[in-house]
């Protein structure tokens, strides 16, 4: 069995789980591999009878020094090494060999009779390519000059994959009403608010998180005839997991509806040392990207939505209709540009999954097309969903 490290930053060990369950205490060794003086560190595999497995972790290493991927990143192709590693393991006639020399020696059938058994579990077209794209890495690696020619081939040399490659999934959208429906069987209005931005903005819920009430309060000189407001974010999905600042567009309405709830006495007296973030949780404290997934989950399941139908993803979905719909951009093409800046994109290519559905598209009963101004309906659910105190569960 192959065990993934993941090193404690607190407490400077490794914590390494055997097949039965029991700990063992290691002395960590860093590995200082630093990015903007941040200090990145990249898991280790351990085989079953606690020696490093150093072809997989080297290959970790070395994936984390390009400093092009973030740590959830590195983490994510050690989980699936760790699964193929497990599987090689496993195989009778591979007994007391090591890893190391299994990926040395196995040949592209190997990895085909895997791809073949995952496919037979039931596991999602897309989740096995994912998986033999990083081992076909790990192995193209392995057979370079930087991975030490530990192969004499990677078997991957024409680039051909043997998954097919998965059909892009078109975009599911939340509607304004489907909004509604949310953020009314939400508890708190700090939920709602913060639910309410992240629809407005189309925001991821890392960037949501990291808004401080610093960023709204320098919206406050802008004049006030304004529907549209400049907002700072953080945002996610930068170079090597870096903050990558941008402006996206904020309507006036959840503008008002974050002032508002920045003025009720639990955000106001919520003490919080150095940049107080913009929305707090029922606690007094930030909110964190798993409590704002949770309380979307939990509100969608009291509405009585299907499982997965509605979530933070989906919701940005429905900001990029809005902004189909909606009165920003002359045609088309300006609409998907104006969704790529908001959304912060690298490539309008990534943005292209909303260019199917064309605004003209959508016309009343009579034929005009259908034109509605983003703020009025940022306006509609505020007035819609908003409740007072008195008025919230207790």
């Amino acid at each position: 069995m192959i065990v993934v490290v993941k090193n404690d930053l607190n407490r400077g060990v490794f914590l390494v789980a055997n097949a039965l369950g029991d700990l063992y205490c290691c002395v960590m060794k860093l590995v200082n591999v630093r990015a903007n003086k941040k200090l990145k560190l990249c898991p280790v595999l351990f085989s079953e009878n606690g020696s490093i497995a150093e072809l997989p972790s080297c290959y970790l290493k070395a994936k984390s020094e390009t400093n092009r991927h973030p740590v959830g990143v590195i983490l994510l192709y050690a989980d699936h090494i760790k699964s193929f590693c497990d599987y090689l393991e496993s195989l009778d006639i591979y007994s007391g060999h090591s890893i190391d020399d299994i990926l040395c020696g196995i040949s592209r059938s190997v990895i085909s009779t895997y791809l073949v058994q995952l496919a037979g579990q039931g596991y999602e077209r897309s989740y096995i390519r994912l998986r033999e794209t990083i081992i076909s890495g790990m192995f193209t690696w392995l057979a370079s000059a930087e991975g030490g020619r530990a192969r004499a081939s990677s078997g991957f040399e024409s680039k051909r994959l043997d998954t097919p490659k998965p059909k892009r999934k078109r975009p599911r959208y939340v509607t304004q009403e489907q909004l509604c429906k949310l953020l009314l069987r939400m508890y708190w209005e700090s939920q709602r608010c913060a639910v309410h931005a992240l629809y407005d903005m189309g925001l991821r819920v890392s960037e949501l998180v990291r808004i401080t009430k610093d960023d709204i309060d320098e919206l406050d000189d802008f004049p006030r005839e304004l529907a549209y407001l400049p907002l700072m974010v953080r945002g996610s999905k930068g170079a090597g997991g870096e903050i990558k600042e941008r402006t996206v567009i904020i309507t006036r309405a959840v503008y008002s509806r974050i002032k508002k709830y920045h003025s009720s006495p639990q955000y106001r007296f919520a003490y919080y040392e150095g940049d107080k973030p913009a929305f707090l949780n029922t606690l007094g404290r930030p909110m964190t990207t798993k409590g704002v997934q949770k309380f979307i989950a939990d509100s969608a399941k009291r509405v009585g939505f299907k499982p997965r139908s509605i979530s933070p993803h989906r919701l940005r979905h429905g900001t990029a209709l809005t902004f189909l719909t909606g009165e920003l951009g002359d045609d088309h093409i300006q609409k998907l540009i104006l969704i790529k800046e908001q959304f912060g994109h690298e490539q309008l290519s990534t943005t292209n999954i909303y260019a199917g559905v064309s605004p003209f598209l959508f016309v009343d009963e009579l034929g005009a097309r259908y034109v509605k101004p983003r703020y009025l309906e940022a306006k509609k659910i505020y007035d819609t969903t908003y409740l007072s105190r008195s008025k919230e569960k207790k």
